[in-house]
Protein backbone atom coordinates (compact mmCIF):
# COMPACT_ATOMS: atom_id res chain seq x y z
CA UNK A 1 0.00 0.00 0.00
CA UNK A 2 1.75 3.46 -0.85
CA UNK A 3 0.63 6.31 1.55
CA UNK A 4 0.42 10.20 0.46
CA UNK A 5 0.96 12.75 3.17
CA UNK A 6 -1.46 15.45 1.80
CA UNK A 7 -1.38 19.46 3.43
CA UNK A 8 -4.98 20.87 3.56
CA UNK A 9 -4.00 25.04 3.60
CA UNK A 10 -6.10 27.75 3.65
CA UNK A 11 -7.16 31.35 4.63
CA UNK A 12 -8.51 30.87 7.81
CA UNK A 13 -12.42 29.59 7.78
CA UNK A 14 -12.34 28.84 3.98
CA UNK A 15 -13.03 25.43 5.59
CA UNK A 16 -9.97 23.36 5.87
CA UNK A 17 -11.34 21.36 9.13
CA UNK A 18 -14.79 20.39 7.87
CA UNK A 19 -13.57 18.87 4.17
CA UNK A 20 -11.17 17.12 6.92
CA UNK A 21 -13.97 15.53 8.16
CA UNK A 22 -15.99 15.18 5.04
CA UNK A 23 -12.84 13.12 3.64
CA UNK A 24 -12.73 11.18 6.21
CA UNK A 25 -16.44 10.42 7.06
CA UNK A 26 -16.96 9.20 3.18
CA UNK A 27 -14.27 6.76 3.71
CA UNK A 28 -15.29 5.38 6.65
CA UNK A 29 -12.87 6.78 9.19
CA UNK A 30 -15.15 8.01 11.01
CA UNK A 31 -18.70 7.16 11.94
CA UNK A 32 -20.27 10.97 11.84
CA UNK A 33 -19.37 14.30 10.79
CA UNK A 34 -17.77 16.44 13.11
CA UNK A 35 -18.69 20.37 13.34
CA UNK A 36 -16.27 23.21 13.98
CA UNK A 37 -19.51 25.23 15.52
CA UNK A 38 -19.62 22.17 18.01
CA UNK A 39 -15.93 21.92 18.80
CA UNK A 40 -16.20 17.56 18.22
CA UNK A 41 -13.85 17.47 15.00
CA UNK A 42 -10.88 14.85 14.69
CA UNK A 43 -8.40 17.36 14.20
CA UNK A 44 -9.09 20.79 16.62
CA UNK A 45 -8.88 18.71 19.51
CA UNK A 46 -7.39 20.93 22.01
CA UNK A 47 -8.86 23.27 24.14
CA UNK A 48 -7.62 26.75 22.04
CA UNK A 49 -9.20 25.49 19.07
CA UNK A 50 -12.41 24.48 20.43
CA UNK A 51 -12.67 27.67 21.90
CA UNK A 52 -11.48 29.70 18.30
CA UNK A 53 -12.80 27.14 15.59
CA UNK A 54 -9.42 27.12 14.26
CA UNK A 55 -6.59 25.03 14.21
CA UNK A 56 -3.41 26.18 15.89
CA UNK A 57 -1.66 22.63 15.70
CA UNK A 58 -0.51 20.57 12.32
CA UNK A 59 -3.18 17.52 13.07
CA UNK A 60 -2.57 14.33 11.18
CA UNK A 61 -5.80 12.13 10.30
CA UNK A 62 -6.01 9.25 7.92
CA UNK A 63 -8.31 7.26 5.35
CA UNK A 64 -7.88 4.94 2.78
CA UNK A 65 -8.33 4.95 -0.83
CA UNK A 66 -8.40 1.58 -2.64
CA UNK A 67 -4.59 0.37 -2.42
CA UNK A 68 -3.94 4.25 -0.97
CA UNK A 69 -3.41 5.15 2.39
CA UNK A 70 -3.60 8.94 2.44
CA UNK A 71 -2.74 10.70 6.13
CA UNK A 72 -3.98 14.53 5.67
CA UNK A 73 -2.05 17.13 7.54
CA UNK A 74 -4.86 19.53 9.03
CA UNK A 75 -2.47 23.01 8.80
CA UNK A 76 -3.59 26.61 10.64
CA UNK A 77 -4.91 28.78 8.49
CA UNK A 78 -4.16 31.52 10.63
CA UNK A 79 -1.59 33.63 10.32
CA UNK A 80 -0.25 33.55 14.12
CA UNK A 81 0.77 29.76 13.46
CA UNK A 82 2.76 30.31 10.43
CA UNK A 83 5.55 28.40 12.08
CA UNK A 84 3.33 25.00 12.27
CA UNK A 85 2.70 25.65 8.64
CA UNK A 86 6.08 25.94 7.33
CA UNK A 87 7.45 22.51 9.38
CA UNK A 88 4.36 20.49 8.06
CA UNK A 89 5.42 21.63 4.79
CA UNK A 90 8.64 19.68 4.74
CA UNK A 91 6.71 16.21 5.06
CA UNK A 92 4.43 16.60 2.48
CA UNK A 93 3.76 14.79 -0.40
CA UNK A 94 1.08 17.08 -2.11
CA UNK A 95 -1.15 19.80 -1.15
CA UNK A 96 -5.25 20.70 -1.60
CA UNK A 97 -5.51 25.06 -1.50
CA UNK A 98 -8.48 25.49 -0.66
CA UNK A 99 -10.77 29.13 -1.82
CA UNK A 100 -13.47 29.80 -0.48
CA UNK A 101 -16.16 30.43 -3.49
CA UNK A 102 -17.77 33.42 -1.16
CA UNK A 103 -14.72 35.04 -0.59
CA UNK A 104 -12.51 33.92 -2.88
CA UNK A 105 -8.54 34.79 -2.47
CA UNK A 106 -8.09 36.14 0.29
CA UNK A 107 -4.18 37.57 1.81
CA UNK A 108 -3.24 34.52 3.47
CA UNK A 109 -3.97 32.23 0.36
CA UNK A 110 -1.60 34.09 -2.17
CA UNK A 111 1.14 34.03 0.52
CA UNK A 112 -0.07 30.15 1.01
CA UNK A 113 0.39 29.62 -2.83
CA UNK A 114 3.59 31.52 -3.31
CA UNK A 115 5.07 29.04 -1.14
CA UNK A 116 3.61 26.23 -2.50
CA UNK A 117 4.64 26.91 -6.46
CA UNK A 118 7.99 27.55 -4.38
CA UNK A 119 8.71 24.72 -3.00
CA UNK A 120 7.16 22.68 -6.21
CA UNK A 121 5.02 20.84 -4.09
CA UNK A 122 1.89 19.04 -6.31
CA UNK A 123 -1.48 21.15 -5.42
CA UNK A 124 -4.90 20.75 -6.66
CA UNK A 125 -6.83 23.77 -6.31
CA UNK A 126 -10.52 23.63 -4.12
CA UNK A 127 -13.16 26.12 -4.12
CA UNK A 128 -15.42 25.53 -1.28
CA UNK A 129 -18.97 26.76 -0.58
CA UNK A 130 -20.18 26.46 -3.85
CA UNK A 131 -23.47 25.95 -2.33
CA UNK A 132 -23.59 29.36 -0.21
CA UNK A 133 -25.02 32.61 -1.15
CA UNK A 134 -23.04 34.57 -2.91
CA UNK A 135 -20.45 31.73 -4.06
CA UNK A 136 -18.83 32.85 -7.57
CA UNK A 137 -17.11 30.46 -10.12
CA UNK A 138 -16.24 31.90 -13.03
CA UNK A 139 -15.03 35.51 -11.37
CA UNK A 140 -13.19 33.31 -8.70
CA UNK A 141 -11.45 31.22 -11.71
CA UNK A 142 -10.30 34.47 -12.96
CA UNK A 143 -8.92 35.76 -9.73
CA UNK A 144 -6.68 32.67 -9.02
CA UNK A 145 -5.13 33.17 -12.70
CA UNK A 146 -4.65 36.84 -11.62
CA UNK A 147 -3.50 37.00 -7.96
CA UNK A 148 -2.32 33.10 -7.41
CA UNK A 149 -1.45 32.00 -10.57
CA UNK A 150 -2.12 31.56 -14.05
CA UNK A 151 -0.95 27.78 -14.78
CA UNK A 152 -4.52 26.31 -13.58
CA UNK A 153 -7.20 24.32 -15.27
CA UNK A 154 -10.90 23.36 -13.89
CA UNK A 155 -11.51 20.02 -13.87
CA UNK A 156 -14.80 20.39 -12.31
CA UNK A 157 -17.75 22.85 -12.85
CA UNK A 158 -20.63 24.23 -10.77
CA UNK A 159 -24.33 24.35 -11.76
CA UNK A 160 -26.81 26.26 -9.46
CA UNK A 161 -23.73 28.06 -7.98
CA UNK A 162 -25.08 30.24 -4.95
CA UNK A 163 -28.10 27.77 -3.98
CA UNK A 164 -28.42 24.92 -1.66
CA UNK A 165 -29.10 22.74 -5.06
CA UNK A 166 -25.82 23.50 -6.38
CA UNK A 167 -24.24 20.60 -7.85
CA UNK A 168 -20.83 19.44 -9.70
CA UNK A 169 -20.27 18.53 -13.55
CA UNK A 170 -17.07 17.17 -14.00
CA UNK A 171 -14.89 18.64 -16.80
CA UNK A 172 -12.29 16.37 -19.06
CA UNK A 173 -9.39 17.94 -19.98
CA UNK A 174 -9.73 19.81 -23.58
CA UNK A 175 -8.52 22.57 -25.61
CA UNK A 176 -8.56 25.11 -23.27
CA UNK A 177 -6.83 22.98 -20.93
CA UNK A 178 -4.33 22.39 -23.70
CA UNK A 179 -3.78 26.07 -23.75
CA UNK A 180 -2.84 26.48 -20.17
CA UNK A 181 -0.61 23.69 -20.25
CA UNK A 182 1.47 24.92 -22.94
CA UNK A 183 2.36 27.45 -21.03
CA UNK A 184 4.44 24.61 -18.71
CA UNK A 185 5.09 21.92 -20.76
CA UNK A 186 7.07 21.92 -24.12
CA UNK A 187 5.34 18.95 -25.90
CA UNK A 188 2.10 20.58 -25.44
CA UNK A 189 3.27 23.62 -26.65
CA UNK A 190 4.74 21.83 -29.71
CA UNK A 191 2.00 20.40 -30.66
CA UNK A 192 -0.04 23.21 -30.55
CA UNK A 193 1.92 25.43 -33.25
CA UNK A 194 3.03 22.72 -35.32
CA UNK A 195 0.99 20.18 -35.13
CA UNK A 196 -0.98 17.62 -35.16
CA UNK A 197 -3.33 19.07 -32.33
CA UNK A 198 -2.78 16.65 -29.16
CA UNK A 199 -5.04 14.03 -28.08
CA UNK A 200 -7.03 13.56 -25.39
CA UNK A 201 -4.30 11.48 -23.75
CA UNK A 202 -1.88 13.44 -24.23
CA UNK A 203 -3.66 16.00 -22.77
CA UNK A 204 -4.09 13.93 -19.89
CA UNK A 205 -0.15 12.87 -19.70
CA UNK A 206 1.01 16.47 -19.73
CA UNK A 207 -1.54 17.06 -16.77
CA UNK A 208 -0.45 14.56 -14.76
CA UNK A 209 3.12 15.04 -15.28
CA UNK A 210 3.21 18.89 -14.79
CA UNK A 211 0.84 18.45 -11.54
CA UNK A 212 3.36 15.94 -10.17
CA UNK A 213 6.25 18.52 -11.12
CA UNK A 214 4.04 21.59 -9.29
CA UNK A 215 4.33 23.80 -12.35
CA UNK A 216 0.65 22.94 -12.68
CA UNK A 217 -3.05 23.01 -10.93
CA UNK A 218 -6.40 21.34 -11.58
CA UNK A 219 -8.90 23.19 -10.10
CA UNK A 220 -12.26 21.50 -8.34
CA UNK A 221 -15.13 22.86 -7.46
CA UNK A 222 -17.50 21.37 -3.90
CA UNK A 223 -18.89 22.02 -0.71
CA UNK A 224 -16.94 20.12 2.22
CA UNK A 225 -20.09 20.36 4.32
CA UNK A 226 -22.83 18.71 1.57
CA UNK A 227 -20.28 16.83 0.33
CA UNK A 228 -20.74 17.80 -3.44
CA UNK A 229 -17.26 17.53 -5.70
CA UNK A 230 -15.41 15.71 -2.85
CA UNK A 231 -15.36 12.25 -4.68
CA UNK A 232 -13.79 14.47 -7.60
CA UNK A 233 -11.42 15.65 -5.84
CA UNK A 234 -9.99 12.71 -3.93
CA UNK A 235 -9.82 11.09 -7.65
CA UNK A 236 -7.43 13.88 -8.30
CA UNK A 237 -5.61 13.13 -5.12
CA UNK A 238 -4.76 9.46 -5.88
CA UNK A 239 -4.48 9.40 -9.40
Amino acid sequence: MRTLNIGILAHVDAGKTSLTERLLFDHGAVDRLGAVDTGDTVTDDGGIERRRGITVRSAVAAFTVGDTRVNLIDTPGHSDFVAEVERALEVLDGAVLLLSAVEGVQARTRVLMRTLRRLRLPTLVFVNKIDRTGARTDALLDDVRRLLTPHVAPLTGVTGAGTKGALVVRRPPDGGTAEALAEVDPGILAALVDGPEPTAGQVAAALAARTADGSFHPLFHGSALGGQGVAELVEGLVA
